[in-house]
């Protein structure tokens, strides 16, 4: 497995967690635990007992998780608190009470690499003294630190697709383009009222926008197949073209929003547009979405455009 797979791995995990529920958070958090050790077990809740405030435990541990994972946690510092506390309770009450050895409590927190109030921490000591278990908080970089010691088979199945590879873009089939475009125009887009700029700088933009080197190589790549673009074009309505660059800068526009800073918001960027325009898992159909974004990252507001170009 390269540096950049790996690389590429993680950000494409860390746009999962950015846009997943509880529910397919949960369902994150269980593929890694699974994939990582063979005795972890998930509950599925049953009726009115539900889940003995426990998603998933190692019974030859004594280790049992619990979820938390709301769709904004900026300003439920109470409500954390107040789930922990009920969490480690309900746990306690339930499965100890049919015969098994609590010894550790990891509350899972859906942060979005945001981190967590230190009054949870403090709060993690507290609930480890009053009831004799250890307890830790769990973040989506924890997480990701037990993701990353994965192999490529391993890291596909639990991103449910392909990592995508530079020496892998090819050639691609027009019915393959079709079936992308075609994926594409179910999606809904806003009015783009920017002109297309005549003589775009390529290399100049891919520096404005701090792209990686990984993400760099792809759309250079990519942006060699131009001619394909052009000739694909040619051969169909000419309302594609304005089309699927509404879609596109759509899609750019509802990654900014959902992505927060740091230094990979880029590239998190770039891979969540590859993700919502791909109508399946195959490497021929990514390669005919990064030919598309490479050229809608030329001639469009596909990320920031340089103000001297």
């Amino acid at each position: 497995m390269t540096r950049e797979e790996k690389y590429l791995g993680r950000i494409i995990l860390k746009n999962k967690f950015y846009e997943a529920d509880k529910q397919s958070y949960e369902d994150l958090f269980t593929k890694i635990m699974q994939n990582q050790d063979s005795d972890f077990k998930q509950i599925k809740p049953q009726g009115s007992l539900g889940d003995g405030k426990c998603d998933g435990f190692n019974v030859k541990t004594g280790e049992y998780y619990q979820v938390y994972a709301p769709e904004d946690l900026t300003g439920n510092e109470a409500t954390l608190l107040s789930k922990m506390d009920a969490s480690i309770i309900g746990l306690l009450d339930f499965w100890k009470e049919k015969g098994f050895d609590v010894k550790q409590f990891n509350y899972v927190v859906k942060d979005n690499y945001r981190n967590v109030y230190a009054l949870i921490y403090t709060n993690a000591k507290a609930i480890a003294k009053k009831h004799q278990i250890k307890c830790e908080v769990k973040t989506c970089k924890d997480l990701e630190d037990i993701f990353m010691e994965f192999n490529l088979e391993e890291m596909e199945y639990i991103l449910g697709g392909m990592i995508p590879n530079p020496d892998n873009i090819s050639n691609f089939e027009y019915d393959i383009m079709n079936e992308v475009v075609n994926h594409l125009k179910e999606r809904k887009s806003r009015n783009i009222l920017e002109k297309i700029p005549s003589n775009p700088n390529f290399d100049n933009k891919i520096i404005f926008n701090s792209l990686s080197d990984v993400i760099s190589e792809i759309l250079n790549i990519a942006q060699r197949q131009n001619y394909a673009i052009n000739d694909f074009f040619q051969l169909n309505s000419r309302f594609i073209k304005e089309d699927l660059r509404e879609i596109f800068t759509t899609l750019y526009e509802e990654a900014k929003e959902l992505i927060p800073e740091s230094e990979t918001k880029n590239d998190e960027i770039f891979l969540y547009i590859v993700e919502k325009s791909s109508p399946n898992d195959k490497h021929n159909t990514q390669d005919a979405i990064f030919v598309l974004m490479a050229y809608y990252f030329e001639y469009c507001d596909i990320f920031e455009t340089p103000t001297n170009n």
